[in-house]
């Protein structure tokens, strides 16, 4: 840390927003809003020399005009005090006013992801959801419209999208929407056939599976080619766990740097065009080879 600003310019005036917090006490069991999964091993961690007030900065205290408190910030430090002080009822804590939930949940991703990266995609996810952003609520609308879901928290209000679905990752989800809605629609279908007790889809596999619907019309038309598909991702590729085969896929088509999805599906495309499963409603080999046409995925990869 430099006693002064090292580089060249000035720096601009800049706006000054809200009030200057307070410190005080808080009840150790102050609720949240949505709030992040509190993990033990991080807590074992930080206690792992013991509880140090030097380092203990206290957790942050959202305010409404109600006089309602709610945990904004500080769900492993509110978790750090109560192991180090188990008769205590009351925490040092910062409080700060907040207009509304809007505003709470629009701090959170502030503080925890624009600021500095304490909380995954998910978590931040759900309370851009909560916060009314554009492009989260849209995406929210197409999550429902495919049957799958975000986990950001354990708590009420922290999983969003479609009801009691298996769950997935933001990033992945928005990658395979870029291959259009009916072709991850048909992507979750395929997958919760060949995996019917699965709770989260692979993020990886969903956009490979998503990929191949939007390169090969034939996998969704309803013809021979199609049931020969769904028959082996739900009898050959179904027999793993959904991460083990995503990892070979991968392998078996390359697992090209910065291009994993496309890597599960170039795997996938090349076991299938091989494998006969005529005796199971499906196609033949040579027909199914003279459908797809390996180059399409292939040219992914370049």
């Amino acid at each position: 840390m430099s006693n002064c600003v090292v580089g060249n310019g000035k720096l601009p005036q800049v706006a000054v927003l809200g009030k200057p917090g307070t410190y005080g006490k808080v009840d150790v069991n102050v609720k949240s809003l949505v709030n992040r999964t509190t993990k033990l091993n991080v807590i074992r961690k930080y206690l792992k020399e013991g509880f140090d007030y030097n380092k203990f900065t206290p957790p942050v205290i959202a305010v409404f005009p109600s006089g309602r408190e709610v945990l904004l910030d500080g769900d492993h430090r509110r978790a750090m005090f109560k192991v180090a002080f188990p008769g205590m009822k009351k925490m040092p804590c910062y409080r700060i006013a907040v207009a509304d939930e809007k505003e709470y949940h629009r701090l959170f991703i502030a503080i925890n992801w624009s600021n500095r990266k304490t909380a995954n995609k998910e978590e931040v996810f759900v309370h851009e959801v909560l916060a009314c952003d554009p492009k989260a609520l849209q995406t929210v609308i197409d999550l429902k419209k495919v049957g799958l879901s975000i986990f950001g928290s354990p708590e009420p209000h922290g999983t969003v999208g479609a009801k009691n679905s298996p769950n997935t990752t933001v990033g992945a989800f928005r990658n395979a929407m870029k291959h259009g809605v009916n072709n991850v629609s048909n992507a979750v279908k395929v997958i919760s056939a060949a995996w019917p007790s699965i709770t989260k889809v692979q993020g990886e596999f969903l956009e490979a599976i998503s990929l191949l619907y939007s390169l090969y019309p034939d996998l969704s038309s309803g013809n021979v080619v199609s049931t020969d598909f769904e028959s082996y991702i739900k009898t050959v590729v179904g027999v793993n766990t959904m991460p083990a085969a995503a990892s070979d896929y991968k392998t078996r088509g390359g697992r090209v740097h910065h291009k994993h999805a496309e890597s599960i599906a170039k795997g996938i495309i090349d076991h299938w065009r091989t494998s006969n499963l005529s005796s199971r409603g499906g196609c033949s080999v040579k027909h199914k080879q003279k459908r797809i046409n390996v180059k399409l995925i292939a040219d992914k990869l370049l």
